[in-house]
């Protein structure tokens, strides 16, 4: 990719630093990419302090700030949730010029329909329909661990409700134009099962878009993908820039 490239590398659910993209981190840096790493709303520290939406202004920022420094092209890679959120701004706005998307995680509609979040959606909705903001003990689930955290009720329907704004397959087709993508996907990881047509072969065609499978589990996909993800960025050409 010709001229500076930045990278807004979005955490995944709880996540605290060092986080679980940091290896891939020292690796752009080392690469000479300049990089932004947002603590984001589902973060330990924040838990979901802000809704789904004001957490892609916070990516947007971001992706802002590395253009402001001189960066020609901005990439958004994220991890997990990091990762449905980097889709969903995608889907929303065209700020960056290619999206990496490690260990896709967090799927509202995947958790409703286990009924792991019924309890908590049911309070929530009867909240927000009281105009009720007060924080409530609510269900959240990562990667088989499932915790309750106080969460206010508009923030967490933003992210669990299974038809919100946080669904994969739907961001994934709200894409308007071809975007460059790549999705890397461990096959230790849960979301394996899943496969590229969950939500990657929604998206508009690109030739530099590629879906590809590493021996990895969820947490440690962005450390044993940095080669490809790395190798990727080098790939882009001028042309994918929006």
């Amino acid at each position: 990719m010709a001229g500076e490239c930045g990278v807004v590398l979005v955490h995944g659910k709880w996540g605290k630093p060092p986080y679980e993209h940091a290896p891939l981190a020292v690796r752009l840096l080392a690469e000479g990419h300049r990089i932004r790493e947002p603590s984001m709303p589902w973060s330990l520290a924040r838990r979901y302090d802000l809704p789904f939406e004001q957490a892609l202004e916070e990516i947007d920022g971001s992706v802002r700030e590395l253009r402001q420094a001189g960066c020609e092209r901005v990439i958004v890679c994220g991890h997990s949730l990091g990762a449905g959120a980097a889709l969903g701004l995608a889907a929303r706005r065209r700020s960056m010029d290619a999206l990496a998307l490690l260990a896709p995680g967090h799927f509202p509609e995947r958790l409703a329909a286990q009924a792991l979040t019924s309890t908590s959606l049911s309070l929530a909705r009867g909240a927000v329909a009281a105009a009720d903001e007060r924080r409530l003990a609510l269900l959240d689930c990562n990667q088989g661990l499932c915790r309750r955290l106080r969460v206010r009720p508009t923030s967490y329907l933003s992210y669990f409700e299974p038809q919100g704004p946080a669904q994969w397959p739907a961001n994934a087709r709200a894409i308007a134009a071809p975007l460059p993508i790549l999705m890397l996907v461990g096959r230790r990881d849960p979301a394996y099962s899943l496969g590229i047509d969950y939500a990657f072969a929604h998206t508009p065609h690109h030739p530099r878009s590629e879906y590809i499978e590493i021996d990895a589990d969820h947490a440690d996909t962005p450390a044993l993908g940095a080669d490809i993800v790395l190798a990727w960025i080098a790939s882009l050409e001028p042309d994918t820039r929006p």
